[in-house]
């Protein structure tokens, strides 16, 4: 729990230090919207979990899967 919180303070930092310096700097919107967008893609690829659990399929398994099988050889 406490490190989603972590992360989370994380993110947004990650998200307002650009910006905020931007916005200061330049003192144009125009410059701001970008790097809001650029730095909110950076924070969103943060995750606590491990690259394999991020794009797992569950296989079937059980009888579920015989019954497929059943189907395609038409019987």
């Amino acid at each position: 729990m406490f490190d989603d919180i972590k992360l989370t303070a994380f993110k947004i930092l990650i998200v307002c230090i650009p910006s905020y310096l931007v916005a200061f700097t330049t003192n144009k919107i125009t410059l701001v919207v970008p790097t809001v967008a650029l730095f909110m893609y950076v924070a969103n690829a943060l995750k606590r979990t491990p690259a394999s659990n991020r794009n797992r399929i569950d296989e079937e398994t059980g009888s579920d899967s015989s019954d497929m099988s059943d189907a395609s050889t038409g019987a």
